[in-house]
């Protein structure tokens, strides 16, 4: 589907495809420049996509600009008329995209008003995205909401967190936090991995090919969509940990998405979202059959389990019984 924006360089069409194509192009630039200027990689990004139309704005191919970024008084570089706010505005015009992507640090970290950015958690891009918004950065009332939505549909996160695995020291956190998992268990002599989620304990399992399927820069493995969220399939041997490291996410936020208990590890062929589930579903009762839990269901509709205790005012620990009626949405 194609998008038609009107970002500082008039009108530009783009598509999901640019979008993926974008972040691929631009991923390396915007981690190095979150470890130089500690500005979130996916803010970086997904500014670059939202002002310069994927790079296809008028701004973008003449000027290389791809932020958006006016000359002000201070500006001694070239620059390029376009018109926005009021016709004929001074933008800056770059040598390169790179140039720009530099400009667009420098021009967060040495204004004022942008200095509560960095206060903020460089991993919260949701909280920079508002804050960039309340700070004046753009005067589109949806700015905040349109890159926190590009950011998460198009998992764009994922570059933070290969910022940490670079820069972070994110696998050495990984690593440490395995005996502290192993020394909480009882003592039974046995230092083996976590196990598979416990025989007969019932799982969402998928072959793929029911589903819609999709591509993710981040990883080699197939992506697929379920209830508008996107997941992976186990391969024997998995592990939350395995699959975090190819996707390029935490394994805790991987067991979060999963709602997965303590010491749980998928199956083969079980779904594994790599995104929050939705907090509904078209279909809107589901009937329990024997062995289901609310896991079980949560996985299968994905909906994220805590919003199905919500609409059934369950406990945590509820048990539910072949037959009972369990909403999927509000």
């Amino acid at each position: 589907m194609a998008v038609m924006v009107a970002a500082t360089a008039g009108y530009a069409q783009y598509n999901e495809q640019d979008i993926r194509d974008y972040i691929v192009q631009y991923a390396d630039v915007a981690v190095k420049k979150m470890y130089e200027y500690k500005i979130p990689a996916s803010i970086t990004v997904a500014q670059g996509i939202f002002e310069s139309a994927c790079g296809k704005s008028r701004l973008a191919t003449e000027g290389n600009n791809h932020f958006g970024i006016k000359c002000h008084t201070e500006w001694m570089g070239d620059t390029i008329l376009i018109d926005d706010d009021e016709l004929q505005e001074c933008f800056r015009k770059y040598a390169s995209v790179e140039e720009s992507y530099n400009d667009h640090s420098l021009f967060l970290t040495t204004r004022k008003r942008y200095a509560n950015l960095f206060e903020l958690d460089i991993m919260d891009y949701a909280s920079w995205a508002r804050t960039l918004k309340q700070d004046g950065y753009a005067t589109n009332p949806q700015y905040a909401d349109r890159l926190i939505s590009l950011i998460e549909r198009f998992n764009i996160a994922s570059l933070d967190t290969l910022y940490q695995q670079r820069y972070g020291g994110w696998p050495a956190t990984v690593t440490e936090t395995k005996p502290v998992a192993q020394e909480t268990k009882p003592n039974t002599g046995s230092t083996s991995a976590p196990k598979p989620s416990k025989p007969g304990k019932k799982v969402f399992t998928a072959i793929g090919s029911e589903y819609p399927s999709d591509q993710s820069p981040f990883t080699y493995r197939k992506v697929f969509k379920n209830n508008n969220t996107y997941f992976v399939i186990a391969e024997k041997g998995d592990t939350y940990e395995k699959i975090a490291q190819d996707i390029l996410v935490m394994s805790d936020n991987l067991r979060k998405f999963n709602d997965a208990g303590p010491g749980d590890e998928p199956v083969e062929n079980e779904i594994v979202y790599v995104e929050a589930k939705s907090r509904g579903n078209a279909m809107r009762v589901h009937t329990v059959q024997a062995g289901e839990t609310l896991r079980y269901i949560s996985q299968r509709y994905g909906v994220q389990l805590r919003y199905i205790l919500k609409y059934n005012m369950l406990e945590d620990n509820a048990v539910i019984h072949p037959g009972d009626q369990i909403l999927l949405r509000r």
